[in-house]
């Protein structure tokens, strides 16, 4: 009848050979080889990265610096030369250990507060403050309970910086430098260890 189907049916487009698909992606294979794997094989300079790690390590450096130049200031402190005068050891050890106060203040602060309400950002600024005004008053402040402030002050921006610099540099570093930078901001303070050592002994 004319309504009956060809025995052989309808014809079906044969399938590409897999020496053809390997012709046609070819290309694009190219293209894909050619484009950057990672933000680190650019030649721009300087590499995304680089401002990301800067700040935070630069952090890690004041805070070595305070351990390398205060321990030169405390022994120019106790030969009364300065307008402080004379301080025996007790006042000498307020000193030493102010910064550290605030560390410890800064670091409890912000394991409670920090991460629920403050981003890794706002604690660096929020940390460079505090390294700012502490300075500011260590150096004007010309009376013991001013230094003594700004020594705790300081010492804010240390675990401020501290808390927030390790976390900052593993969150925005590529993969395959991650673990490096986050090591190399301990050897930023150790250089700043060494500066405030070699200042001292200028």
């Amino acid at each position: 009848p004319p309504h009956r189907l060809s025995a052989k049916g309808p014809s079906l487009p044969q399938p590409t050979s897999p020496r053809r698909l390997g012709t046609l992606a070819s290309p694009l294979s190219l293209r894909a080889q050619q484009q950057p794997s990672s933000p680190t094989s650019t030649s721009s300079f300087p590499p995304p990265w680089l401002v990301p790690f800067a700040i935070p390590a630069m952090g890690g450096a004041l805070f070595g610096y305070d351990i390398g130049g205060s321990s030169s200031v405390l022994r120019i402190l106790g030969e009364g030369k300065s307008v402080l005068g004379s301080l025996d050891a007790l006042t000498l050890g307020q000193i030493a250990s102010g910064s550290l106060l605030g560390a410890l203040l800064a670091s409890a602060g912000l394991l409670a507060l920090g991460d629920k309400n403050f981003g890794r950002k706002q604690e660096l600024i929020a940390g460079a403050g505090l390294y700012g005004a502490g300075t500011l008053l260590q150096t004007f402040g010309g009376s013991l309970p001013l230094v003594l402030l700004g020594r705790v002050i300081y010492g804010l921006g240390i675990g401020t910086s501290m808390h927030a610099g390790p976390l900052y540099i593993a969150e925005s570093a590529p993969s395959e430098l991650r673990g490096q930078l986050v090591s190399l901001k301990e050897v930023a303070i150790v250089l700043g260890i060494v500066g405030g050592y070699a200042a001292g002994a200028a």
